[in-house]
């Protein structure tokens, strides 16, 4: 962690505090040669190691309060709207704002402070090489992780008394006090947990403020150091890098995953369109072989002692040239078969019935000019 430097703009001149030094110098107003005495109080060190903040000194400062609605898009150019109403300075100002957010809206807490009152300091310092790290408001020095998680409260003193009232590292309100309250007055009031003051006495129940100083600073708020003062933060570019080449990784290695799945399709479609002839053949011989297994059972399915063809034969030889079969049907109980055709001469069909073997003339009749026959034969 950097060391660091503590300048605190009072209404009766500039107080140099160091991380470095125990030694405080205060240069009284007017402020003069504020660059050269803040390098002789830095000496040996570098402007380049030092972490400068300005703070200012809360009786020199605008404090205000108020709500915004929940609805509210943008709150900083919300309030810069009605800076110029609210702040009862004129010309340029540097302000600042905090705000919290509750079921009725945002409780904004905005500081405001003129240009021509900070800049000349800031100006002084820059000029001899020292990087700013910011410009706070007095209480901001006593935000650090002592006071973290807690409801807390801090009273500054001065010719009006101002009670600051904290949650976490987020200041709540600021109160006027036209006296010294006691720490009992203060309770009453619901200041907080723990209640700091500088330099606070033994047995006044306040905890010192000194005790915040010592600790770890925390992240802070508040900051109105113009834009043109602020050095470069490298670690939110480095951030913003890494995450741009995060992305860019990201989509890269998505891209070559939709590359690799579009090849293995492609390829997947040359082979099917390679192996879809072959395809088509095996389907067409599966389908030739079930129809020759349908054959097979159906022949089969006659049974093992009926030789069809040799029927068939024997009846050729059988029946009269003139004759002819229109229906030949088996009954698959009995097995006998039943024969019905034409002929021409009815006496030669039935002078032959005997060489068919156990065979009647079961009826004839006229069709056709001919004699229609139906003869029965007996079980094969």
């Amino acid at each position: 962690m950097k060391e660091r430097v503590d300048i605190l703009i009072r209404h009766d001149g500039v107080q140099i505090s160091s991380s470095f030094k125990q030694e405080v110098e205060f240069i009284a107003q007017p402020v003069t040669e504020l660059g050269s005495r803040l390098v002789r109080y830095c000496a040996p060190k570098g402007p380049a190691g030092l972490d400068v903040l300005f703070y200012i000194a809360e009786d020199l400062l605008f404090f205000k309060k108020f709500t915004l609605p929940l609805k509210t898009a943008d709150l900083k150019e919300a309030i810069s709207y009605q800076l110029e109403m609210l702040a009862p300075f004129e010309g340029k100002l540097l302000h600042s704002f905090a705000a919290l957010r509750d079921k009725q809206g945002y409780n904004v807490c905005l500081y405001a402070v003129p240009e021509e009152a900070v800049l000349p300091l800031l100006d002084e310092a820059t000029a001899q090489g020292f990087q700013l790290a910011g410009l706070f408001p007095e209480s901001q020095r006593f935000v650090t992780r002592l006071g973290k998680k807690k409801e807390w409260a801090l009273l500054l003193p001065g010719r009006f008394p101002k009670l600051l009232l904290f949650s976490d590292k987020k200041i709540k309100d600021r109160l006027l006090c036209h006296n010294d309250p006691s720490i009992e007055e203060l309770t009453a009031l619901n200041a907080g947990e723990t209640v700091y003051k500088p330099a606070a006495q033994a047995g006044s129940g306040f905890q010192d403020a000194g005790l915040l100083l010592a600790e770890k600073a925390l992240h802070k708020e508040l900051n109105l150091l113009p834009p043109t003062y602020r050095r470069p933060d490298y670690l939110r570019y480095a951030l913003i890098v890494l995450c741009v080449l995060n992305l860019v990784a990201l989509i890269a290695a998505g891209a070559l995953k939709e590359y690799n799945v579009l090849t293995a399709l492609k390829k997947f479609d040359t082979e099917i369109a390679t192996l879809r002839p072959g395809v088509k053949e095996v389907e067409k011989l599966r389908i030739e072989e079930k129809q020759l297994v349908d054959a097979i059972g159906r022949i089969e399915a006659i049974g093992a002692n009926f030789d069809i063809i040799r029927f068939l034969e024997k009846a050729t030889r059988a029946l009269p040239e003139n004759s002819y079969l229109d229906q030949m049907r088996m009954d698959d109980k009995t097995g006998d078969i039943q024969l019905q055709g034409y002929t021409a001469d009815i006496a030669a069909l039935t002078a032959k019935l005997d060489a068919l073997g156990n065979a009647k003339l079961k009826s004839t009749s006229r069709r056709k000019n001919q004699t229609y026959f139906h003869v029965e034969i007996g079980g094969q």
